[in-house]
This record gives C-alpha cells, sequence and structure tokens, in this order.
C-alpha cells in the first residue's frame, strides 16, 4: 500500500495542473497573463532532493513522456527537460544548507530554466513569435511566483513525508 502512495501523489499532481488552469479565474492575474503550473516538477525536484533521487530521475522520465503526449504535441522536450531539471536540483542542493527558502529558490531557478528551454525550442522549431520580453513578463513571472508559492506550500508536509518514508524504506 505504501508503495502507491508517492506515484499516487505525481498522478494528482499532474491531473491538478489542467484543473488549476481550467478553474483559476484569470481576471485574477490578469486576462493576457499565462500561468503554467509545473506542480508534477515540484513534486518531482522535493523529490530528488528529500527521497531517493533514481527513483525521482525514473519517474521524471514518466512524467515528462506523459507531460509531452498528454499536452504538447512535440514529444521528448519534456522528456529530456524533466530529469535534467531534477538531477541538476539533487546535484546543486548537495552544495547548500537544506531548508525551505534554499529549496524553493533552487526549485525556482531550475523551473526557469525549464521554462526559457521551452521557450528557447518554441522560437526556434516551432516558429513561435513571442519575444523575449513579452515572454518574460507575460508567462514567466507568472509561472515563477505561481510554483514558488505552491513550494512554500507543501514544503513542510510533503519533505518530512518523504524523509520518513525513506527512513521506512532504509530500514527495512
Amino acid at each position: 500500500m505504501k508503495r502507491i502512495i508517492l506515484p499516487l501523489f505525481f498522478i494528482l499532481a499532474f491531473y491538478g495542473e489542467s484543473l488549476f488552469v481550467n478553474f483559476t479565474p484569470h481576471v485574477l492575474f490578469g486576462e493576457e497573463r499565462h500561468i503554467i503550473p509545473h506542480f508534477i516538477l515540484v513534486l518531482l525536484m522535493m523529490t530528488g532532493i528529500y527521497y531517493f533521487r533514481n527513483q525521482a530521475l525514473l519517474y521524471a522520465l514518466l512524467f515528462g513522456l506523459l507531460f509531452d503526449v498528454y499536452y504538447t504535441g512535440t514529444i521528448g522536450i519534456y522528456l529530456c527537460l524533466y530529469p535534467i531539471a531534477v538531477y541538476l536540483t539533487t546535484k546543486m542542493i548537495r552544495i547548500l544548507h537544506v531548508n525551505i527558502l534554499t529549496t524553493t529558490i533552487v526549485i525556482t531557478l531550475h523551473l526557469a530554466i525549464v521554462e526559457l528551454l521551452v521557450y528557447a525550442f518554441a522560437v526556434l522549431v516551432l516558429r513561435v513569435s513571442m519575444p523575449p520580453a513579452e515572454f518574460a513578463s507575460l508567462r514567466l513571472w507568472p509561472t515563477l511566483i505561481c510554483n514558488a508559492i505552491l513550494c512554500l506550500i507543501i514544503y513542510f508536509p510533503f519533505s518530512r513525508w518523504l524523509q520518513s518514508s525513506q527512513k521506512e524504506k532504509l530500514a527495512e
């Protein structure tokens, strides 16, 4: 039973992203602003920090592929970026003191890198014509703020649950 709790969290976060977009009123942030919730990526990075990195990387591959299939028409961009973001997060956090502030900053930094790489891919390959300043003000900053708030909200319950699950698994 305990083995399905973590994948269940990921599945709920995966579907929670689309529910957030559908049910959040646009007047709250402005009609022209686009908030892209990366709930699953935040959970994956926290799993890499507070649980087993290799397991987080496997889940990142799986949910990166699911994200590509479900949300985008181009398979491969999130399949590559999710594991890279999780890996870089776990490497960076090892040289820092782990607490709520550093975890939120590191996760937000890697979310920004993922968003910038997706934007670069869209501009170069898909020929999307959105100026960088417009991308930053209408998509990047609202996305980073929303996901940083999510990270702050779930930090204590999720990190403590991951740490206790890790201790139980190591004790087995």
